[in-house]
């Protein structure tokens, strides 16, 4: 009796540690120090807690699809810090990237979406690849907890966080604002 409830609790273990590694729980994680951003971005801004933001992902796609405009590129911008505001009053984005400079754009008609810039600057950045939500959320709590530490060691004050969903992987960034240019060089 011992030996068999022996192994159904070490079957089940496995079986979690088994699931666990699938979603990423264990995958190594780089983090790259390079330039990001460069992005326009069109979507709807959002104020609440952040885990409930789902919803406005789908709407930004609905919307996208109506008005032709590929959704292959999704971002979720995080404009407040966790720790600093509370739940209901955070504030962020979600958007389709649209191109890299207004050049891009054209004669897009983007409806009541509204335009977000990200400027190119240094960032501290890891891919996550996911194959469900289960894993873009071990990805979240993985990924955000390594940048907030490389962060700190390399002494980069994120000034802009934000994800680049694609196909089956996130980007999770934390990036510089781009230094002030001195007004007397002008």
């Amino acid at each position: 009796m011992v030996r068999k409830l022996i192994w159904i609790v070490a079957s089940i273990a496995l079986v979690i540690v088994a699931v666990l590694a699938w979603l990423g729980a264990f995958k190594s994680l780089t983090v790259n120090d390079s330039t990001q951003g460069g992005y326009v971005v069109v979507g709807y801004d959002y104020m609440g807690p952040f885990e409930k933001i789902g919803p406005v992902y789908d709407r930004v796609v609905a919307a996208g699809d109506s008005l032709g405009i590929s959704t292959d590129s999704l971002v979720g911008v995080y404009y407040s810090n966790p720790e600093e505001v509370v739940k209901d009053s955070l504030l962020s984005f979600v958007g389709i990237v649209v191109g890299n400079s207004d050049d891009d754009l054209g004669t897009l008609d983007f409806g009541k979406l509204r335009m977000e810039r990200i400027p190119a600057g240094r960032a501290l950045w890891i891919d996550f690849p996911y194959s469900n939500m289960l894993g873009m959320y071990i990805g979240i709590m993985r990924s955000y907890d390594a940048l907030g530490e490389a962060a700190t060691k390399a002494g980069l004050e994120p000034g802009w966080v934000y994800e680049i969903h694609s196909e089956g992987s996130v980007r999770f960034v934390f990036q510089e604002y781009p230094e002030a240019e001195d007004p007397d060089a002008f």
